[in-house]
Parts: C-alpha cells; sequence; structure tokens
C-alpha cells in the first residue's frame, strides 16, 4: 500500500504567499527634508550659479591729529562663488511581458511598473540625502585604501578603518581609483560589491584589481561607478576648514570668512573620543561668533546622539521619555535649546551643526522623467541597429545642487566616538 506523503504530494500543494510586501529598507532622508522644507530654492538656467560675496570691509581708515594726512582710500571686496549644477540620474527597465503579467492584483502583489516607477523616485532622495553630507568628489571613504596583504587580484579590497564600510554597500558598481588622477591603476572600474566585511575592513568585487597589491602610497578611493567629480557639495566639504567650496579657496589670504567651523572630539579616526555637551556648546558658540546666524540643528549618528544621551542620563538630566519630536517623526534631545537629530546618512564619527539659511538648493529642473515629445516616458530598447526588444526603459533625473551661501554659519565635530556600521 502508497503512502502519500508530502514529497509524493508536492506538486498539488500551494505556496501561500502572505502580503503585502514587507520593506526592509532605511527610507528616512531627515537632511534633506529639512532643507527643502526650510531653505530656499534658487531655479536658473545655465550650467551653474554665481553667487556674489561681500567679503572684506573698506579699509581707508586712520586717526588724525589735527590738520593730519588723510587716509589712502579704500573699498568694499566682493569675490563670486561658483556652484556648479549636478545632473543626478536613475534608470528602470522592464519587459513588456512582466508589465503585463502585474497588471491585477490576481497575478501580482504589486504592479511591476508602479513600484519600479515609485521606487526609484525614494531611491533617489536616498542617495542625495548621502551626497548632502559628502566631499563634493564623490568619494565614499575619508581615507584612502591601505597597504593591502590581500590579493586585488581576487577582487578583494582593503580600508583603513571600519567607519568606512558605511557608504559602501553589495550590489553598488563602483570604481576604486587613485584619487589624485581618477586612474585606475592597480584598480577596477565598474566593479559589483558582491561581498563585505565591516570587521576586518574589507570588500569584494566582481571585477578583479591588478596582479600587485593595491598600495598606501597611491592614495586610492572608492566611488560609485562614474560618480568621480560628478556630485555635489556636502556637508563635510561646506563645514571643512581649508579648502575649496564653489570655488573659493579658504586657505587662500584673505578668505578666512569661507572656512567652516570645526572642533574635534579626539585626535584621528583612530584615536576618537565621546562627543560630550561641552564641544556641543563649543561648536554652537563658534558659529555664534562669527555674526550671521546661530547653530539651529545639530546632526549625527544614533552612535554619537546615544553616547551623548548617556552623558545627560548618568547626570540624571535626561531620559527617553523627556526626547523632543521634530519635523517629520524624529526625535531630538536637546543642547542649550538646540536639537541634536540622528540622520543614518550622516557619515560616522561627525556631528554638525548649521544655519539653515546657510543652506540653498540651485535646481535646473524639478524631479521628474525624461520625456519624449509626445510626452511619454517609456522608451523601446534598442535591441541592434532598426530592431528593438520587448524591454521598456525609462529615466528618472533631477538637476540641482546643494550650495552654501556662507560657510561661516556651519561647523561639525569629528573623530567622534561612534559605532561600527551595520
Amino acid at each position: 500500500m502508497a503512502t502519500q506523503t508530502l514529497a509524493s504530494f508536492d506538486a498539488a500543494l500551494k505556496d501561500l504567499y502572505v502580503g503585502p510586501i514587507v520593506e526592509q529598507l532605511n527610507q528616512k532622508t531627515y537632511l534633506l527634508d529639512q532643507i527643502e522644507r526650510d531653505a530656499d530654492h534658487i531655479d536658473h538656467t545655465g550650467r551653474r550659479a554665481v553667487v556674489p560675496l561681500h567679503k572684506n570691509r573698506n579699509r581707508g581708515r586712520k586717526s588724525i591729529a589735527d590738520g593730519g594726512t588723510l587716509p589712502t582710500a579704500g573699498a568694499q571686496v566682493y569675490l563670486d562663488a561658483i556652484v556648479p549644477l549636478r545632473y543626478h540620474t536613475y534608470g528602470i527597465e522592464l519587459t513588456d511581458q512582466v508589465i503585463e503579467a502585474s497588471k491585477t492584483n490576481e497575478g501580482a502583489f504589486v504592479s511591476a511598473i508602479e513600484v519600479e516607477s515609485k521606487g526609484v523616485a525614494v531611491d533617489m532622495r536616498k542617495d542625495i540625502n548621502r551626497q548632502a553630507f559628502g566631499v563634493g568628489t564623490g568619494a565614499l571613504t575619508n581615507e584612502e585604501l591601505a597597504d593591502s596583504s590581500e590579493s586585488e587580484s581576487a577582487g578583494i579590497w582593503k580600508l583603513k578603518n571600519e567607519y568606512d564600510m558605511q557608504y559602501i554597500q553589495i550590489g553598488d558598481l563602483v570604481d576604486v581609483l587613485v584619487a589624485s588622477s581618477g586612474a585606475a591603476t592597480n584598480g577596477v572600474e565598474a566593479g559589483e560589491v558582491i561581498e563585505r566585511s565591516v570587521s576586518s575592513k574589507t570588500f569584494k568585487t566582481s571585477k578583479k584589481g591588478a596582479t600587485e597589491a593595491y598600495k598606501e602610497s597611491t592614495k586610492g578611493k572608492v566611488y560609485i561607478s562614474g560618480n568621480r567629480n560628478q556630485e555635489m557639495d556636502g556637508l563635510r566639504n561646506i563645514t571643512e576648514k581649508e579648502r575649496t567650496l564653489h570655488s573659493v579657496n579658504s586657505a587662500t589670504s584673505g578668505n578666512a570668512f569661507w572656512q567652516g567651523n570645526t572642533v574635534k572630539a579626539g585626535s584621528s579616526l583612530a584615536a576618537t573620543a565621546v562627543a560630550g555637551e561641552s564641544l556641543f556648546e563649543q561648536l554652537a558658540d563658534n558659529v555664534g561668533a562669527q555674526g550671521n546666524g546661530d547653530v539651529e540643528v545639530f546632526l549625527t549618528t544614533r552612535g554619537i546622539r546615544r553616547r551623548l544621551a548617556d552623558s545627560y542620563q548618568s547626570q540624571k538630566r535626561f531620559n527617553d521619555a523627556k526626547a523632543v519630536d521634530v519635523h517629520g517623526g524624529y526625535s531630538a534631545i536637546m543642547v542649550n535649546e538646540i536639537p541634536v537629530v540622528a540622520d543614518d546618512d550622516a557619515p560616522k564619527t561627525f556631528a554638525f551643526g548649521f544655519n539653515k539659511s546657510a543652506l540653498k538648493w540651485f535646481e535646473q529642473t524639478k524631479p521628474g522623467w525624461l520625456e519624449r515629445e509626445n510626452g511619454g516616458i517609456f522608451h523601446l530598447k534598442t535591441a541592434g541597429t532598426g530592431t528593438y526588444a520587448a524591454i521598456w526603459q525609462a529615466w528618472f533625473r533631477w538637476y540641482a545642487a546643494l550650495g552654501c551661501v556662507a560657510p561661516n554659519r556651519t561647523g561639525r565635530i569629528e573623530f567622534c566616538s561612534d559605532d561600527a556600521p551595520f
């Protein structure tokens, strides 16, 4: 007698799919939300925006005696800051068959064309939020690649510290390039990240590097493929002290007004220290002393904010019940009435403080789809000369750049003790 079992009855059993699809990704974009809500938008055409800056007073002054010689005339001094436009794009591609098969609830939990179209806008917001914290070059890492005992010929790359693993995620197409030139010497272009280990500070790409190990002296850095020098300036460059921002070099004599304000918790990424209340107060005082606007918000990571809260708890001054709700469902703790908010795209070991009036969007085209003359956004994919595949393509774009009109209204605490990236 044959016994019916699960194995033999398998072909007649159904799979139970329980909808809806459960979101597993962090979609929060606090910095982008804040700038969109509170900062100015400047619409413009052309390839760049020019912001005139008043950089110095009339220095033709002199206190004289009776009948004394009058001073040599002076003049107000002005300088142009140039904000280059940046072109942010995302592409989607669906076969005609998957579009048709997912049109109804009976065929799929969601429409493929709807979920891809909506999802790409959310993904762009998330990436722009990352760029808004960046250095302008597109580099995903603060430091260069380390001397590696691993073999780049196996596609394994080693970083100097675990914090720099934050923005390198599985599935990303990345370039490992010489930072100064963009050359792929011993590096790789458009390699997909297929493995990453925060604890060992390594990641593996689908493409292999050269046979020689990547040397620290080469000063290589990691970029989203094609993004080197194509990303917009973000808070790491805006708040830096001596650097070039919007074509103005703050290290040049007479340009100190263009510096951000920097205080240090530790001495380096290898020697971090807890950023306590006093450091946040010091940064706020440094910004306020410039006379152009006080710090309105501090943005940092969860790890840095938690350590600040822990110091309050030890003094019986703060508990979770006293957290302050701020825009968008976020919560904050306070330093002298200034909210300290965690943004999950904030770079590890940094805390930023700024007056929102210092930041502006320079926008040529609002977020939207590349459209054909008839208003359609989908294009058939070319399969060769005069032939097409049954595949539809569309591109989402936003032509805009984050600009800072007054870096002295911004600042940061660096080398803060923090949690390792996930």
